[in-house]
């Protein structure tokens, strides 16, 4: 009896071995799989954020690249140059057409600042009181004979200039500030090339 006694503890306590180490196994199997898990939670979040920068950082790209771009027609629509070019042998339907087109190249830098960029918004506008006030003068410059109001075409002519300047003093400016933004982005998006 004291030999099945010893079969049957040695039984017992291989059974609770087997059940500890069973118990044991299965834990550190459960804690594995957990691990993992959070693992392929955490890359597959980070992968999503990545490509959720890179969406936003392609977005606000395109938004600058259209800004400078309008930024730079306005500041050439709006220049000595310009000026010298609508003085000679320019309709004033013609000119006009142009101002208008000029206000919608305005008007689209205002959306995207206000959407996008409202610290710029507020040079925008003053482009478009100086580039008002340059179309303006250089209606005035159109529709003066030099050869029969010198004084007033020259004057005329030197508030289009003025006006011109600012235009592109603030273009400058701007563009600037997008450069700068341009530099930011490609930052962020080299940090996401893992």
């Amino acid at each position: 009896m004291q030999k099945e006694m010893f079969l049957f503890l040695g039984a017992i306590f291989t059974a609770v071995i087997g059940y500890v180490a069973a118990r044991l196994t299965s834990s550190v199997q459960l804690q594995i799989a957990k691990d993992n898990s959070e693992k392929d939670l955490k890359l597959q979040s980070d992968r999503l954020l990545d490509e959720r920068l890179k969406a936003e950082v392609e977005l606000e790209r395109d938004k600058l690249e259209t800004l400078h771009k309008t930024l730079s027609r306005i500041s050439f629509e709006n220049s000595q140059t310009m000026s010298y070019i609508q003085s000679t042998d320019t309709e004033l339907s013609e000119f006009r057409a142009r101002y208008i087109e000029n206000c919608g190249r305005l008007h689209e830098a205002l959306a995207i600042t206000d959407l996008y960029y409202p610290e710029m918004s507020e040079g925008v506008r003053e482009i478009f009181g100086q580039a008002n006030r340059f179309w303006g003068y250089q209606e005035g410059v159109i529709r003066i004979d030099i050869r029969e109001n010198n004084p007033s075409w020259m004057a005329h002519m030197e508030k289009v200039l003025d006006a011109g300047a600012k235009v592109n003093r603030r273009v400058e400016n701007l563009q600037y500030k997008i450069a700068e933004r341009g530099k930011e982005l490609n930052k962020a998006l080299h940090r996401t090339s893992r």
